[in-house]
């Protein structure tokens, strides 16, 4: 027999069915209250980094989303970039066809939705306007070395026309495909 079954054997009668002794129940309800007033622990530091972790996912995660959606369509800021150096009235043109083609981008890719050859358009459209903005990086550096050449400044003008007629003709194709 094991020692476990001859200690319940020897001590039967501690077992039974009986109250508990006097004092009991004082001494359990001392011992919870003693639970209770314990003061909570401190947090750790632990605990703060972790809170401190978090909160940079979320402002990391934020400043991430909110660059890509201020962004223009082709991911890279264009106009900042031109604008250091060139003339004012030259700047303000700039970015009054930044503003139109990127109206035109947007009003493209909702035409492209609900088209069946959409994305290809869009894609082949993006295509041609990567070349155009490569070209405006050039012109933008051949501007910055010589500001008064009037040459570049048309180019750099008729590259930022060029680019608002591609996407106005990709805009007309799909209305007259009836793709709306």
């Amino acid at each position: 027999m094991s020692k476990l079954n001859q200690f319940i054997k020897d001590h039967a009668g501690m077992f039974d069915d009986q109250e508990p002794g006097t004092g009991h129940f004082d001494r359990f309800d001392e011992r919870l209250n003693q639970l209770h007033t314990l003061e909570p622990k401190p947090a750790t530091i632990h605990f703060w980094m972790k809170i401190a972790a978090g909160i940079l996912i979320l402002v990391t995660a934020g400043l991430v989303i909110f660059e890509l959606a201020t962004r223009d369509f082709t991911g890279r800021t264009t106009l900042q970039q031109a604008a250091i150096g060139l003339p004012q009235d030259l700047v303000e043109l700039l970015s009054i066809y930044e503003n139109r083609t990127g109206q035109q981008m947007t009003e493209l890719n909702q035409l492209a939705q609900n088209c069946p050859d959409g994305p290809k358009l869009v894609d082949d459209a993006r295509k041609e306007i990567d070349q155009l903005d490569r070209n405006l990086d050039e012109l933008v550096t051949a501007i910055k070395e010589n500001p008064d050449n009037d040459r570049v400044q048309a180019a750099l003008i008729q590259n930022c026309k060029a680019k608002e007629s591609l996407l106005n003709d990709a805009i007309l194709s799909e209305k007259i495909r009836k793709c709306e």
